[in-house]
């Protein structure tokens, strides 16, 4: 078997609910030069026992029974992986059919680019699409404020692999484990967007109070020492203040019942066709049949 020209690697931990979809839109995608890496991160529910019902020789499933945190996963997919290329996914989410090919038309047409995200559509509880939410697609857009974000869509990514072995995850992050490798990263790298929403992302599972303050807290402190150790440090202990300021606001207006006001600012209102059109793609994306053990 020859190696694929890309790597879609996915982690995931009890997420039984949502990983079947998520291996479906692989399955529906118009690019099939692919192996998906299934990696087990010490789920209790039936997350491995369904990845494990792929027939598939382009699927292949790790579990060691451990929980090690997402960071740890990701690096284990480099290592793992055999494409030239490697696509980032979370097991909650919903490639458009179309991502791959169209990521790798860019890599295609500009051979510089390292690092290369989509737009989204952002999805509630029930899987009814909410709004889109596009990125800028040149590397000095995505990077004009590099203390507050950077605007990419961490899975929706694909990078090289090339790539990624010289640039790896910080394992002692919890969160915000993207923001640290763009910022540690920037400067050397290449990085550019998919003018298209080429991802649906579960938003409502991943906004509440505990995860916002888990990244304010780890961005505020590998911000703080970035700084710090370039000598900076009136600029880190400013850095510091406003991720907490962030925070500090956000419970305020999740405290005045401003929650979903909130939510609702990461992303454009869609319009009636474009409604429909999204939902007609989720469902199609759905029934795609899957090959199964007997």
């Amino acid at each position: 078997m020859n190696d694929p020209l890309v790597t879609i690697g996915v982690p995931f931990y009890n997420n039984q609910d949502t990983l079947l979809d998520s291996i479906k839109s692989i399955f529906a995608q118009t690019f099939q030069d692919w192996e998906l890496i299934l990696l087990d991160d010490g789920s209790s529910d039936d997350s491995l026992k369904i990845a494990r019902s792929i027939d598939d020789r382009r699927v292949r499933v790790f579990s060691d029974g451990q929980n090690r945190k997402l960071p740890t996963r990701l690096n284990q997919i480099i290592e793992l992986s055999r494409g030239k290329y490697i696509a980032r996914m979370d097991a909650d989410d919903i490639c458009w059919a179309s991502r791959i090919e169209k990521q790798l038309d860019v890599f295609q047409s500009d051979p510089d680019v390292d690092v290369l995200g989509t737009g989204i559509v952002y999805l509630d509880a029930l899987d009814q699409p909410l709004g889109l939410h596009l990125y800028p697609s040149s590397h000095a857009e995505i990077c004009k404020e590099p203390n507050r974000t950077f605007r990419m869509c961490h899975p929706s990514i694909i990078a090289k692999k090339s790539w990624y072995e010289k640039n790896r995850y910080d394992e002692s992050l919890p969160v915000a484990q993207d923001f640290d490798l763009w910022l540690r990263t920037y400067k050397h790298s290449k990085f550019a967007n998919v003018p298209e929403p080429l991802l649906y992302y579960r938003l409502d599972q991943s906004f509440n109070l505990k995860k916002q303050f888990a990244a304010r807290y780890t961005s505020a402190k590998f911000l703080f020492e970035h700084h710090k150790n370039a000598g900076k440090r009136g600029k880190a202990l400013l850095n510091w203040m406003i991720q907490y300021g962030k925070f500090a606001v956000t419970v305020l207006m999740f405290a005045t019942g401003l929650r979903k006001s909130l939510r609702d600012r990461r992303f454009e209102p869609l319009s009636y066709e474009e409604l429909s059109h999204y939902k007609r793609e989720i469902e199609r994306i759905k029934k795609t049949e899957l090959p199964l053990h007997s």
